[in-house]
């Protein structure tokens, strides 16, 4: 787990600023890798790489890392949970390896096989800078569902690339310009944060992304997508008993778990009241025994603490309870809006930045969490209500309509099909939403619906693609959160559930498989049946909740003038939105969050400096 810096040329050769440029862009994610750092440079190509040492801490496995022969070179992030497979299958083909690290199992893959062949053949959460002088190639790519970031931008004269915006911004002449449209968009709750960046000229590689730079410029493309994987047939003709699917389950997730325990570093795991992350502690204690657990434990409103160590007890595995008050909240705010690069659209952002910042003060480098499963197993509420809209199809409402009318509302229905598909009120607002908001989000929805024309009836047709839509929507600003708050800490954190086998056998599966009467994620909970307590399992869904009480008074913020001069808000409209922000507790985290941002990134403010703002106002704010 690290970060990565890079420069390249288009033209002139390397220099002595460019060089300055990686020292500056490696300074600004020193937080991603504390143990150790290098660089390296060709004629084209400056690479710089910090490093946090998990697996193989030897010098060994130093990064940016050359072949043998010294035509490849890598900068890589993450972990390849198999490179143990991959290795033996490189040796028996007459690779010689001088480590034990997975960085140098990606190397030689890479090196030997060629991205386009390797690349898919990674499992894990990655992403790289991969330069192939044989071709004078550089490859940048990120794994299969945008666990880990790249960002890049290109100027006149050079492409820069990073693990985090932040370090481009510390590039000479790079301006720090901020993009009003993806203010908007992110205010309009549009799921952005992965793959888009608030600062303008700087984009991010999507979700499985595979870009090859050359002189003739960048060729961008996707070595993985649900659409193109997905069979339909599968799902239809899925006649395997709940015990076959149980038992199958069970071992994908046992494995998984086993290679994301892989590590020459101190485990622990996320541990809420929940199935997912309770799941994952349970089946971790079996690979880690001495492993302990950690619950955020707010000091204000509802705890789920007590919940969790019932998991815990249950598990046998001690929980580490992280308090959170206050003032431990408008401390931790501000920096968490400053790693994540944006606003910071739910007050949980806080928790788990304790969390990872406590990790960091024991001794853990790796933290185990139960993210992905939701979008994988159907757990959202939403997701079973998208089944709703396609009630007039069902026995017996089809008898009492028309079929001129159910082709008609079919038409209208195929461009909104889910419960979070924007604009489904009306066609002519529908319209306006996809072309104005994020067409390439919102067009994704009728190509995943199409995608499952097969599958019957309309209603699971409609719950399965919601489910797979939120792979690239709602999952997307979880895992940037994940990595950009547990990095802050200098802490990686891994998603078991987030797997390939588990990712293909989740897809597959029925809507019975994942939701049945009103059970979501119930093939999920049947196996958790056996290691969670039953309580715990069927308890509602609650999520990640931190009370409103944390930031009421906030958004006094609001007339400070960073966010109204960006969005040209009216003088008169001012207090109109600070009395939305008073009332409405979303509202509030968004607007509030996103006067942060700009204070930080566009005002040079500090997050000390915003923590004392942040008690001003609530100590103004009326009673």
């Amino acid at each position: 787990m690290c970060g990565i810096a890079g420069v390249w040329r288009k033209r002139d050769p390397i220099g002595a600023g460019d060089l300055s440029d990686i020292a500056g862009m490696m300074q600004a994610l020193a937080h991603r890798g504390p143990d150790d750092h290098d660089s390296w440079s060709s004629s084209r190509l400056a690479l710089g790489h910090r490093r946090l040492a998990i697996i193989d801490p030897s010098p060994a496995a130093r990064e940016p890392m050359l072949t043998a022969c010294g035509k490849g070179v890598l900068a890589y992030n993450g972990e390849v949970y198999n490179y143990r497979s991959l290795r033996q299958t490189l040796e028996a083909e007459g690779c010689i390896f001088r480590s034990v690290s997975d960085t140098e199992v990606v190397l030689q893959a890479l090196h030997h096989w060629g991205p386009e062949k390797a690349v898919p053949l990674f499992d894990g959460m990655f992403s790289f800078a991969y330069f192939d002088a044989r071709d004078n190639a550089l490859w940048l790519a990120r794994d299969r569902l945008g666990i880990k970031p790249m960002a890049v931008a290109e100027t006149a004269e050079r492409i820069l690339f990073a693990s985090e915006d932040k370090a481009i911004l510390a590039c000479d002449g790079f301006g720090r310009r901020i993009d009003a449209r993806e203010i908007t968009l992110r205010l309009a709750w549009q799921h952005r944060d992965s793959s888009f960046s608030l600062f303008d000229g700087i984009e991010r590689l999507p979700p499985a992304g595979l870009w090859k730079i050359t002189g003739a410029g960048i060729e961008k493309r996707c070595f993985w997508h649900v659409l193109d994987v997905l069979e339909a047939e599968r799902i239809t003709g899925d006649r395997i008993s709940d015990d076959e699917h149980m038992a199958k389950l069970e071992a994908l997730i046992e494995d998984s778990v086993d290679i994301h325990c892989i590590a020459d570093a101190s485990i622990a795991t996320a541990c809420s009241s929940g199935v997912d992350s309770g799941l994952i502690t349970a089946l971790s204690k079996r690979f880690r025994p001495e492993i302990h657990g950690y619950v955020v434990d707010p000091r204000l409103g509802r705890s789920e603490a007590e919940n969790a160590e019932r998991t815990g007890r249950r598990a046998g595995i001690p929980l580490r309870r992280v308090p959170v008050d206050r003032d431990r909240f408008f401390e931790l705010w501000p920096k968490a809006v400053w790693h994540l690069e944006s606003d910071g659209w739910h007050a949980s952002h806080v928790g788990l930045l304790a969390l990872a910042e406590q990790c960091r003060a024991d001794g853990v480098k790796v933290l185990l969490t139960g993210e992905g499963a939701d979008e994988l197993f159907g757990g959202y509420k939403w997701q079973a209500e998208s089944m709703r809209a396609w009630q007039a199809w069902s026995w017996p409402g089809r008898l009492f309509r028309s079929k001129r009318w159910l082709d008609r509302k079919f038409g209208r229905l195929r461009h909104a099909p889910f419960k979070t598909s924007t604009g489904n009120s009306s066609a002519s607002e529908r319209n306006l939403v996809l072309r104005s908001l994020s067409p390439e989000l919102n067009f994704l929805q009728t190509r995943i619906f199409d995608r499952l024309e097969p599958v019957t009836p309309l209603g699971d047709r409609a719950f399965l693609g919601c489910c797979l839509y939120d792979l690239y929507s709602h999952l997307q600003d979880l895992l940037n959160r994940h990595d950009r708050l547990s990095m802050a800490a200098s802490v990686e954190l891994r998603v078991p559930f987030i797997e390939n086998r588990l990712i293909d056998f989740a897809i597959h599966l029925p809507r019975r498989q994942k939701l049945r009467g009103r059970t979501g994620k119930w093939l999920l909970k049947k196996v958790a049946e056996k290691h969670l307590p039953r309580e715990n399992v069927y308890a509602p869904k609650k999520g990640f909740e931190i009370s409103s009480g944390f930031t009421q008074g906030s958004q006094g913020l609001l007339r400070g003038g960073y966010l109204r001069d960006a969005l040209k808000w009216p003088a008169t409209a001012v207090e109109d939105l600070v009395d939305l922000a008073r009332r409405d507790e979303a509202s509030r985290l968004r607007l509030v969050g996103m006067e942060l941002f700009l204070r930080l990134h566009a005002g040079g403010e500090t997050a000390g400096n915003l923590t004392h703002a942040l008690h001003a106002a609530a100590a103004e704010a009326p009673g």
